[in-house]
């Protein structure tokens, strides 16, 4: 073989495996931004669910006192009528 060749299949040989090693790398890179989007994902789904709870108890609050409102006003009412 002529030494143009051999060089020539030498430098392909090591572009090929330096190629792969990148890749190998940039694979685990990616699996590991896809692993903390996952992790961030889930603590935003934890957090949205503690906010869905503290708006349904302050609704469940709202909604008691307006009903408390509600029936002073109807007892006023009732009052100035008779």
């Amino acid at each position: 073989m002529e030494p143009a060749v051999v060089t020539t299949l030498i430098s392909t040989g090591g572009a090929v495996i330096v190629g792969l090693g990148g890749m190998w790398i940039s694979t685990n890179q990616i699996g590991n931004r896809i692993g903390d989007l996952s992790r961030r994902f889930d603590s935003l789904e934890r957090r949205l669910e503690r906010l869905e709870d503290e708006l349904r108890t302050f609704r469940e609050m709202v909604n008691g006192k307006l009903a408390a409102l509600y029936l002073e006003l109807a007892k006023l009412m009732d009052r100035g009528s008779a």
